[in-house]
């Protein structure tokens, strides 16, 4: 799991041996955090999420599971559970999941689509990117 928490972890990050679209995902989207009118890079961080990389490691980085509704603890699967992120769509071999917190803090996902990635969040993933959630 590679947790991007500032500055410098965003500018290391390029310095792994990243999946290529992945790499294309990350430049795209730290380069859209700063514009002549805004900086997010202090309130934005990416959670890349990897096979093997289990539901407690998300937890321990960010403080909450994309399989829980954070209201009323409805897990993935159960009557109760509604969608509670801002975005979730689909790459090539990839998920992104935006959630916001406040007006600008955001946690971005990016789970791979791969064997070995927890499977439960992979069928929330393909059940609902890209369907406006």
């Amino acid at each position: 799991m590679v947790h991007l928490y500032d500055r410098a972890t965003m500018a290391r990050a390029f310095t792994l041996d990243l999946d290529p679209q992945l790499r294309v995902l990350l430049a795209a989207r730290i380069a859209a955090l700063v514009t002549v009118d805004y900086d997010l890079t202090d309130d934005t961080e990416y959670l890349i999420v990897d096979p093997g990389d289990t539901e407690a490691d998300i937890i321990r980085h960010v403080g909450f599971s994309p399989l829980v509704e954070p209201i009323d603890g409805a897990r993935f699967g159960s009557a109760g559970f509604h969608p509670f992120w801002d975005w979730l769509g689909g790459h090539a071999g990839w998920y992104e999941m935006i959630v916001t917190f406040g007006s600008a803090f955001a946690y971005v996902l990016f789970i791979s689509d791969a064997d070995g990635v927890d499977s439960d969040l992979l069928s929330m993933c393909c059940r609902y990117a890209g369907d406006g959630q």
